[in-house]
């Protein structure tokens, strides 16, 4: 009896380590803890896993090269590639988030028609997506769910500015208060007038980011339709960037513009699209997008989003992964850049920048 029963634990143990290496980002023993730098996350295991993707000089999507077609380095130094696989029927986990700080209802229309149809044709049924909308306030339009009909539904009826910021699944309050972050300069028809404008885009990155997504398996996305760049949120590109990395999130950033035929310098949308530079003058959604594999997109015409939406519908079902661990075994904490490169003249990988290293652990003080 007393062998029967040491049996059974024995089984017990081994099952539930199964069951915490499954549950793991990705089922890949990997998870991740929040960094600030060039696009970073903190490994909490010695694997290493990062999802990427892979275009040609034309900027055609290629799915279809082998495990050695690619290299990988870290600072430098080439590493040994143990996990390799293609993903494009893993389940996707995908948040679409849209600026409705506009008073013009027919850019809503346009955003809420692409937007239906990017979410019907991304969506499996073994996928989850969901809708938030973002402008004076941050609002879950439709909790993750794989019916595309409830999607769609949500998306029809958004309504311009923005509501109260939904409570998340259980009541665990909102968007935590974390310090204010100046906005950028909006107006109307040209002119300076709407300063008042909010569109809390960090916020809403976060919010997602952290209720949505931190506790799923799998691929995971953001899909963010911006009118212009943020606007008074309480969170940082910094803080918004760190909740996307800690969690294994890749964002994707349509910029729209609209000028009328022949009028570049014109718009008839009420917002001026005017998108923060940092001070090496790269635009400031384009770094958040590149620091975690994903890309900003800039659709020059609201009739052209479902273009850009088909775009990037087809990269999230066309990834690679690759898995390492890292020939430098000091546990330090400090940042390491992740290069990825395909044999091939010509391709350009996506994919994120880098991790922190994981630190070794204290020892116990002893007692006195």
């Amino acid at each position: 009896m007393r062998v029967r029963t040491r049996l059974i634990f024995a089984v017990l143990v081994v099952a539930l380590a199964a069951v915490a290496w499954l549950r793991t980002p990705s089922g890949e023993g990997q998870s991740a803890q929040g960094g600030s730098q060039e696009g970073g996350f903190r490994s909490e295991v010695d694997l290493v896993s990062v999802y990427f993707t892979v275009r040609d000089e034309r900027k055609r999507l290629v799915s279809d090269l082998a495990q050695d077609s690619f290299n990988v380095a870290e600072d430098g130094q080439p590493q040994k590639i143990k996990f390799f696989a293609h993903h494009s029927d893993v389940v996707l986990n995908v948040g679409v988030l849209l600026d409705t700080g506009t008073h013009m209802s027919w850019i809503l229309n346009e955003e809420e028609h692409t937007s239906a149809l990017f979410l019907r044709h991304v969506v499996r049924p073994t996928d989850l997506a969901f809708v938030v909308s973002y402008a004076a306030a941050v609002e879950m339009v439709q909790l993750p769910t794989s019916d595309p009909a409830l999607l769609q539904e949500a998306v029809r009826n958004l309504r311009s500015g923005g509501g109260e910021v939904a409570a998340p699944p259980g009541g665990k309050g909102s968007v935590p208060d974390i310090g204010i972050s100046p906005g950028g300069t909006v107006g109307i028809d040209g002119k300076p007038v709407n300063l008042n404008r909010e569109a809390h885009l960090y916020d809403a990155i976060r919010y997602s980011t952290l209720r949505y997504l931190a506790g799923e398996v799998g691929r995971k996305a953001v899909v963010i339709v911006a009118l212009s760049g943020d606007s008074r949120s309480q969170s940082t590109l910094e803080q918004a960037l760190d909740a996307l990395l800690a969690n294994d999130v890749i964002a994707y950033v349509l910029q729209i513009y609209d000028p009328p035929h022949g009028r570049a310098d014109r718009d008839r949308c009420d917002v001026i699209h005017t998108y923060a530079k940092d001070s090496h003058g790269e635009y400031l959604l384009k770094k958040l997008a590149e620091a975690t594999g994903g890309r900003m997109l800039e659709v020059r015409g609201m009739d052209r989003i479902e273009d850009a939406l088909e775009e990037i519908s087809e990269e999230l079902h066309h990834q690679y992964s690759l898995g390492y661990y890292p020939e430098n075994k000091n546990r330090d904490g400090k940042f390491r850049k992740i290069q990825i490169t395909a044999g091939e003249k010509g391709y350009k990988v996506y994919a994120r920048k880098g991790y922190y290293a994981k630190r070794a652990a204290r020892k116990a003080e002893p007692a006195s």
